[in-house]
């Protein structure tokens, strides 16, 4: 991360419309926030003014989110990434090649958190269940529900599941399809 602080609020503007350029997606206001303030060393303050303001010069649009209205959702306008490519080479190299690298792995790692889902379902005050699931986009790859007993158990199956989903599914996989361990 570039540790010095970006104060320049016309820079931080720059930094937003970049970024969401790179992104080449809608984007959350959080998600927006940790591509930014993850890259580059801004001011929350600032970096909300800075936002607020491309949103006002229509450089931005904010979309409600269907599942949390107070958390909105924001894309380039046609003026913004023309603005974006005009101006993007005024924020300095290393500040935007910070920005591009860290873009990819942030998606596949909210990626990797949407697909992988555990959950644990109460039966009465001292049984519990557990579901777990695997998707590959919207498709499950895997769906599965145990009888934990107790809440400690099922916690414990929830954060090993989690931990290494991709191991469980191939040894679930090789087990069902006959497959020797080597």
């Amino acid at each position: 991360m570039y540790m010095r602080e970006v104060d320049d609020p016309v820079t931080i503007q720059y930094i937003i419309l970049f970024t969401l350029a790179k992104a080449a997606r809608r984007v959350t206001h959080s998600q927006l926030t940790c591509l930014t303030l993850d890259s580059c060393n801004i001011n929350f303050t600032n970096f909300q003014i800075a936002l607020d303001n491309l949103v006002q010069i229509e450089y931005i649009r904010t979309l409600p989110n269907g599942f949390d209205e107070n958390m909105p959702i924001y894309e380039l306008t046609e003026k913004g990434t023309q603005a974006n490519g005009f101006f993007e080479h005024s924020i300095p190299i290393y500040i935007r090649e910070q920005i591009a690298e860290h873009i990819k792995p942030f998606f596949e790692q909210e990626k990797l958190k949407k697909s992988v889902k555990a959950k644990l379902v109460p039966i009465n005050d001292k049984e519990y269940n557990v579901e777990c699931a695997l998707y590959e986009s919207a498709s499950p790859l895997m769906e599965l529900s145990f009888y934990a007993g107790s809440r400690e158990v099922a916690a414990g199956i929830i954060r090993r599941f989690k931990a290494n989903p991709e191991k469980i599914y191939g040894e679930i996989l090789a087990s069902l399809l006959g497959e020797e361990k080597e």
